[in-house]
């Protein structure tokens, strides 16, 4: 049966956490890919071979989010000073803006979703999820 197919049962819960981050960020002007991306900038990462990675996505993808971002003033790309045909992506003030409005709104689901796994059961959750993700990224070779 479908339901205890693992590949479906991800699949489902991708879409309903898509649909359900973009509703909820849809206040904060953004996207749940943009948010991604912003988060992500945020924390560290800085280049956009290191987000196709981390999300696994294709380049084209990447890209295509990121110039759009840029065009909407979300971030912008300036040269690396250590190899200047590398572009750094850093975070505009409007991006700023847009990511912390966006964090308000998903603290709420972050917390009804860790609340109805319990402390014990969202640890074994994320330890499974990393090794579903490591297992299905060594598929990819």
């Amino acid at each position: 049966m479908k339901d205890d197919m693992i590949l479906f049962t991800l699949g489902a819960l991708g879409r309903l956490v898509r649909k359900t981050g973009d509703r909820t960020l849809r206040s904060a002007g953004l996207s749940t890919a943009q948010w991604r991306i912003l988060s992500s900038i945020s924390s560290g990462c800085s280049f956009q071979r290191d987000m196709e990675r981390m999300f696994s996505m294709s380049r084209a993808s990447v890209s295509a989010l990121v110039d759009s971002m840029e065009e909407q003033g979300l971030l912008r790309k300036d040269r690396d000073r250590s190899d200047g045909r590398m572009r750094r992506i850093a975070i505009t003030e409007e991006g700023k803006r847009r990511l912390e409005e966006a964090r308000k709104d998903s603290i709420e689901i972050e917390e009804k979703l860790s609340r109805s796994l319990g402390c014990m059961d969202r640890e074994c959750f994320m330890a499974a999820c990393r090794k579903l993700r490591e297992t299905l990224e060594g598929l990819e070779c």
